[in-house]
């Protein structure tokens, strides 16, 4: 998906958290006999921890309200708890009330749509592979500092590999097929262990690791195309459809709507010079 696409579901998605913090502004208000600065107080601290689910504990928001709340009712009435004990069953039930809420809230701040986003071209020239990166790494006990040094996939330059481009795979684990987009023609395959995906230049994955062979021994794990000159990209493609059958959750006939990795080449084999155009998607979990 391109920027302008990421942008305009980013606005949308931040217009829609403010209608649902209004919305739980004016319930508090509602249901609760708080003062405004405690409802702000309570409204700021959902809104900046939206991100943390507060359906199985729902008073967590107004622990606060409720702590000065205590202290200045004991130094009011003393010892005499009945306005405290009013006080804190009206916040049980709104807090309660107020879990379908959280949970849409909840849903929104964790929504990521720069996840969508199309990467730039990265141009390439020699052998590539298309595989996971934590295929890549040494065998032995170096893996997992490895792994933790290259900050899962991440910063590969830590490992002294340059010329990369990684992102996740938005599904997982899967498996995929790598198509000539010309002749439509399989020519290679790939997966991941660790959900990710990777192109990288087969010499500086030799370079670091020289008994890396998943290309040769493994190769439904690793894609090789040799001799590539061009670009490579990670293109996320939006797929829509409709359940065809009533469950629990959705009835047959409702629109779904889902977004695929692909990992998509243009270039020459600068050996030969004919064209190489390949696609590389999901064909399998």
């Amino acid at each position: 998906m391109n920027k302008e696409w990421v942008d305009k579901h980013e606005e949308e998605r931040q217009r829609q958290i403010d209608f649902v913090m209004t919305d739980i502004e004016e319930y508090i208000s509602h249901n609760t006999t708080l003062f405004q600065k405690e409802i702000d107080e309570v409204s700021n601290f959902i809104r900046e921890n939206g991100r943390i689910s507060f359906m199985d504990i729902p008073i967590n928001p107004f622990h606060n309200v409720i702590r000065e709340r205590v202290a200045l009712y004991k130094e009011l009435y003393g010892e005499d708890t009945d306005t405290l004990d009013v006080f804190f069953d009206n916040i049980l039930k709104c807090a309660d009330g107020l879990r379908e809420k959280y949970k849409t809230l909840y849903n929104l701040q964790n929504t990521d749509y720069s996840r969508y986003l199309d990467s730039n071209k990265v141009e390439f020239d020699g052998d590539i592979i298309i595989t996971d990166p934590c295929y890549i790494l040494k065998d032995g006990d170096s893996e997992d500092d490895d792994w933790k040094t290259c900050e899962w996939g991440d910063n590969m330059e830590a490992l002294g590999i340059n010329h990369y481009m990684t992102r996740d795979t938005l599904y997982g684990d899967w498996s995929c097929t790598t198509f000539d987009t010309d002749t439509k023609k399989p020519i290679g395959q790939f997966c991941a262990d660790a959900g990710l995906v990777s192109v990288f230049l087969l010499d500086e994955v030799l370079k670091y690791n020289p008994d890396f062979n998943y290309h040769i021994e493994r190769p439904w794990t690793t894609t090789l195309i040799k001799n590539f000159k061009g670009s490579v990209q990670f293109i996320v493609r939006r797929i829509e459809g409709e359940y065809e059958e009533d469950t629990e959750y959705w009835n047959a006939g409702d629109k779904w709507v889902d977004y695929s990795v692909e990992v998509v080449g243009h270039g020459v084999d600068k050996v030969t010079g004919k064209p190489i155009n390949f696609v590389g998607k999901q064909t399998g979990l």
